[in-house]
Parts: structure tokens; C-alpha cells; sequence
């Protein structure tokens, strides 16, 4: 892998892409982040760290994705931490899916 890389061009390529974008609602996306209390809603641990304002930086994750139809709303919405959002997007696992469906409804 070294050899490979060590090989490799050092100046990155470009591509033009197309890309789809949805507009959510800035209320709902902070209305998750305040409902979570600085505690990500899947691994239940607190907020890594804060942002330059000082609240805890947790991300807003639509539980069933708006690109799979999922609605931008308080009940499809949760906060989650960097690693816990990604995993969510890498895995989507649904026992997670599942659990994250529950919190919303208490």
C-alpha cells in the first residue's frame, strides 16, 4: 500500500458533480438539540464538546432519512453525537432505528 501511494499523483483531480439538497426547518433541528439536553440519543454519553457558543455539539439526524422519504419533523428528528451520526449513516442498523423511534415518543 505504501509503494502504491508513495506513487501516487500529489495534486488531487477534480470532478463536477449534481447534487440534491433538502431545506429543513432550523426550528426542528434545534428543537432535537434541546429535547437531547447535551446527551446524544443513541449512546446516551454527553456532547464531546462544546461549539464556539458554548452549547454541547451534537448533530441533528432525521431517524428515517428525507431521502428515503422520511419527514422533517420533531417526531423523525434526534441529536447525536459525531460518532454516533456517522454510524447511523455508515450501518443504519435497526435495532438503533428502532430505539432512536422509541425516544422520540417519550
Amino acid at each position: 500500500m505504501r509503494s502504491r501511494a508513495l506513487i501516487a499523483r500529489d495534486l488531487a483531480g477534480t470532478r463536477n458533480t449534481v447534487a440534491k439538497t433538502y431545506e429543513r426547518n432550523a426550528y426542528v433541528s434545534e428543537y432535537a438539540k434541546r429535547r437531547a439536553n447535551g446527551y446524544c440519543q443513541l449512546c446516551e454519553s454527553p456532547a464531546p464538546f462544546n461549539d464556539s457558543h458554548g452549547n454541547p455539539y451534537l448533530e441533528t439526524h432525521h431517524i428515517i432519512w428525507l431521502s428515503k422519504g422520511g419527514r422533517d419533523s420533531i417526531e423523525n428528528t434526534v441529536a447525536l453525537c459525531p460518532n454516533c451520526h456517522r454510524k447511523m449513516h455508515v450501518l443504519n442498523n435497526q435495532p438503533d432505528v428502532q430505539a432512536l423511534i422509541e425516544k422520540v415518543k417519550t
